[in-house]
């Protein structure tokens, strides 16, 4: 937990646990321990709090469009096409995080209302007509 912005965030850090060391006497006190840092985990950790903080503020967990695409039969790299993204966006998020609040917000409304995705596969100039009939089939069967 940490507290970023007024918000009061639950992520994952990564660090390395070791004995602490007296830097006078060089002493190994077995008996604490204490947090270590590499230059990756660093990194790793503020995208995890960025991710924890856009989430926080409406944006979409990465968690949910794996959800969605499995729910739903489809590609990340189609449902980058179809939401008007470059072609590799929703896997780069899936796995590094949102990227922007603004993304996140606009993919979590879309997830929530499978008619907006529907009207953006029948929009979309880079699916085939058949492949639209089967997507939507899939996205509003639930819904009639």
């Amino acid at each position: 937990m940490k507290k970023h912005k007024g918000i009061t965030l639950a992520y994952t850090e990564s660090y390395y646990l070791d004995d602490e060391v007296d830097d006078e006497s060089g002493m190994i006190d077995k008996s604490k321990t204490i947090k270590h840092y590499t230059k990756n985990q660093v990194e790793r950790n503020l995208k995890a709090l960025k991710n924890a903080y856009f989430i926080a503020k409406g944006a979409v967990a990465p968690s949910e469009i794996i959800n969605f695409r499995t729910k739903y039969q489809i590609s990340a790299s189609l449902f980058s096409v179809i939401l008007g993204f470059s072609k590799n966006t929703i896997s780069n998020i899936e796995n590094e995080g949102i990227t922007s609040l603004s993304s996140g917000r606009l993919i979590k409304m879309c997830l929530e209302n499978r008619t907006i995705v529907n009207e953006y596969v029948q929009l979309c100039d880079a699916i085939d007509s058949v492949k639209k009939e089967e997507i939507s089939a899939r996205l509003m069967e639930e819904v009639i």
